[in-house]
Formats: C-alpha cells, sequence, structure tokens
C-alpha cells in the first residue's frame, strides 16, 4: 500500500497509457465498423431460396416486413439518434484525448 502512495504523476499515467494501449484495437478499423453499423434500419436486403417454398417465404417476409414497419421503425430512428449522438461524443473525447496529450 505504501508503495502506491510513492508513484508520481507521471508514473501513474504512464502505467495507465500502457494498459490502455494493450486494451485498445486499431482505432481507424473500429471507427471504421462504427460508421458502418450506426444506421440501424429494418431494410435488410431478402435473400431468396430456391424452389417453390423459396418463393412463397420470401413473398410472406416481404408482406411481414411492410405490416411491421410501422412498429419496429421508431424503435430504430431512435436508436440511430443515440448511434449518432455517441459517435460524435467518441470522437469529442478522441479530440479532447489528443490536445491534452499535445499539451503534456
Amino acid at each position: 500500500m505504501a508503495d502506491q502512495q510513492e508513484l508520481s504523476v507521471d508514473e501513474v499515467y504512464a502505467r495507465l497509457k500502457a494498459a490502455v494501449d494493450r486494451g485498445s484495437r486499431d482505432v481507424a478499423s473500429t471507427r471504421g465498423l462504427a460508421e458502418r453499423f450506426w444506421p440501424v434500419s429494418a431494410d435488410k436486403p431478402l435473400e431468396r431460396r430456391p424452389g417453390p417454398k423459396g418463393w412463397v417465404a420470401f413473398q410472406a417476409k416481404r408482406v411481414l416486413r411492410k405490416l411491421m414497419r410501422w412498429y419496429v421503425e421508431p424503435a430504430f430512428a431512435e436508436q440511430r439518434i443515440v448511434n449518432d449522438a455517441l459517435l460524435r461524443l467518441v470522437d469529442d473525447l478522441s479530440r479532447r484525448i489528443d490536445e491534452l496529450e499535445s499539451r503534456w
């Protein structure tokens, strides 16, 4: 316990930075993945299986999708708002961290 109290701010910062660096992946690819999937939608393309059963299932899915759209689309719209806000927040925090690191 006494050993932990004797650490300087620079040592604590270095340890925290090393822990974050070990746990983080490629930021650019993660950001790209988040950008790709943030616009949640009910408009996922349908795939038709071959044969008559596939045709019937495809038609049923088309009708059900249109019938359920009124129910699921408001929730998806709210989720898009949340996703957009979170991405902006992460960008802002990243910018602030970069500014703080440049000052050090």
